[in-house]
């Protein structure tokens, strides 16, 4: 175990609520244990989860305040546990932590198991890294459920959103065909530069038409990041025997017969493959808005807006 008097800031809530309880903390850095790394962070990612922790719909553990939200982020290792035999200290890593018992992103240190770390990927940067990681990995579950490869064909709703975007360049690296939903025209136009093979607007009268003449045998498999009767009115074109699959955070689908549901989220294990699948070549983690620090009540505010991406907080660095 290694102790240590540091202190840090943070941002952290002292009892649930709205945003005005997300304040500036100082507080001391947590112990590193066995199998553990301390992580100097440099750049966290903001989540609808955080605002959720942060109104105590999310409790996973016993309820200590302060309590320090955030869900992922990128940074560089600054101390390792005994039996860490994978990293180093200087690695440039990112991180799922994601309901972590010693704390969350939202500060300037964190401690993590060395099984939700995972080396930085060749090509990205440290805003990108930190929004990396629980879209990175929600994403790659899902597509895993879908069963999507060489040929298949997906209707991909939510693509310019964060999990939607990452969704959709893993998706062609694995050889999958692409109909993608985004939300607005840069959401269009993002999604078109990100690969897919036709892009259309969430909004439009005309999905179910083009969804239609895109696979007129019916799609493959069908994933769903966001909730709305329009999602709903185009899963019949699903066909016999194809898979639709959500993540925690979207509405359940009510889906056609003969078409299995499953529903998939975030999985640490999966790192190393969404490592080696965003390393292949040019990759982007589209990062919306950078917000400081210690203003994560205003970057949770702003998820309520129309934006692309991700949104990230600055914690450290340059």
């Amino acid at each position: 175990m290694q102790t240590t008097s540091q202190q840090m800031k943070a941002m952290a809530v002292d009892e649930f609520g709205g945003p005005d309880k997300l304040t500036l903390h100082t507080l001391l850095v947590p112990t590193v244990d066995a199998g553990e790394v301390l992580i100097r962070v440099e750049v966290a990612g903001v989540g609808v989860w955080d605002a959720i922790e942060r109104e105590g719909e999310l409790v996973y553990n016993e309820v200590h305040f302060p309590r320090v939200l955030g869900g992922e982020c990128a940074g560089m290792i600054v101390a390792i546990g005994d039996g860490v035999e994978r990293f180093a200290v200087g690695d440039r890593v990112y991180v799922d932590n994601f309901m972590n018992n010693k704390g969350g992103s939202y500060a300037q240190y964190i401690v993590v198991s060395e099984k939700t770390v995972a080396p930085m990927p060749n090509g990205l940067n440290m805003l990108m890294a930190g929004g990396l990681p629980i879209a990175g990995l929600t994403a790659l579950s899902n597509l895993q459920a879908l069963e999507t490869g060489n040929g298949t064909t997906l209707m991909l709703w939510g693509a310019s959103g964060g999990v939607g975007h990452i969704a959709l360049q893993l998706a062609k690296r694995m050889g999958t065909s692409v109909f993608a939903i985004a939300s607005g025209v840069d959401g269009v136009a993002l999604a078109k530069q990100l690969g897919a093979d036709e892009a259309v607007d969430g909004r439009s009268d005309d999905i179910g038409q083009r969804a239609h003449a895109f696979a007129p045998d019916g799609f493959d498999a069908a994933l769903v990041l966001v909730s709305s009767d329009t999602v709903q009115s185009t899963l019949s074109l699903v066909r016999q025997g194809g898979i639709i699959s959500f993540p925690n955070g979207v509405t359940e689908p009510k889906v056609p017969d003969g078409v299995e549901l499953k529903k998939a989220n975030a999985d640490p294990t999966l790192l190393t493959l969404l490592n080696r699948l965003i390393d292949m070549g040019e990759f982007q983690v589209h990062i919306a808005q950078i917000f400081p620090l210690e203003e994560a009540a205003q970057a949770q505010d702003a998820m309520k807006q129309h934006y692309l991406g991700k949104i990230v907080l600055r914690v450290s660095g340059e």
